[in-house]
């Protein structure tokens, strides 16, 4: 066969045509004030320019400037009030926590996205529960102790202990003092409290789960990195043991 011919041999199938999108003005706009935000042009919490200065700056009409507005605040850039100026303030933490949910939802309902879910908070609540031990203060100590007792008080009551249970874990994160990673607990918190709330009506799963936060509180008090992220790693595998399954999903662990 000939070249020409392998070509033609080779030739995909025909797909139905399709259109791409014109990409709209306001979004070049974005794409630039969002740089000038990372890179400090407009620094967190100062006033952005004025829409007559944008329009005049980058001609264009005031709704599209309005419309780049809208979009950088629903990125969690900006904020904008009535009669005043949009200042800047970053990626906030509850726009992070917001878009870590939405994702997780999504993959969590994939097959097999319990297991993956697994492995990410395995390594992230060990990874965390070594700093905390590493980094945990008198007063932070103090902290967790109080959490733990109320986890212990509220063996019996499947809600209550839900939420010390949720406690204990965000204020481990909060030891290590990354707005990030506690973003993360939040949003884990979140994924997981339908499993939880299942987990937790097995017959004696609080007296075990309390004694798991038991020992690793007991390792972060004595400092022991190696010993916490053991405890934490040993609790995370049984709780992977009682986990609610579907056709499509697979144990953590």
């Amino acid at each position: 066969m000939t070249s020409q011919g392998q070509d033609r041999a080779q030739a995909p199938a025909p797909r139905e045509r399709r259109t791409v999108r014109r990409r709209r003005m306001h979004e070049d706009l974005v794409d630039v004030l969002a740089e000038d935000i990372r890179q400090g042009i407009y620094p967190v919490g100062d006033p952005l320019p004025s829409e007559r200065c944008l329009m005049d700056e980058f001609g264009v009409s005031r709704l599209t400037v309005r419309e780049a507005m809208a979009a950088l605040e629903s990125h969690g850039l900006i904020e904008t009030r009535p009669g005043t100026r949009a200042r800047v303030c970053g990626p906030r933490a509850d726009f992070l926590l917001s878009m870590l949910s939405q994702a997780a939802v999504f993959y969590l309902q994939q097959p097999g996205g319990l297991h993956t879910f697994g492995e990410v908070r395995e390594l992230v609540e060990t990874g965390v529960v070594r700093l905390a031990a590493e980094r945990a203060t008198a007063t932070q100590i103090e902290e967790l102790a109080a959490r733990l007792q109320a986890n212990r008080d509220a063996i019996g009551d499947t809600k209550i202990f839900g939420q010390t249970d949720i406690e204990f874990h965000l204020a481990v994160a909060q030891i290590v003092d990354n707005p990030i990673i506690s973003s993360f607990f939040r949003a884990v918190e979140q994924w997981l409290q339908e499993v939880r709330d299942i987990s937790l009506r097995n017959e004696g799963q609080m007296d075990i789960a309390y004694a798991a936060h038991a020992r690793i509180f007991e390792a972060i008090k004595a400092g022991s990195p190696d010993l916490a992220a053991q405890e934490m790693r040993v609790h995370l595998h049984q709780l992977a043991t009682i986990y609610p399954r579907n056709p499509d999903a697979k144990s953590p662990f």
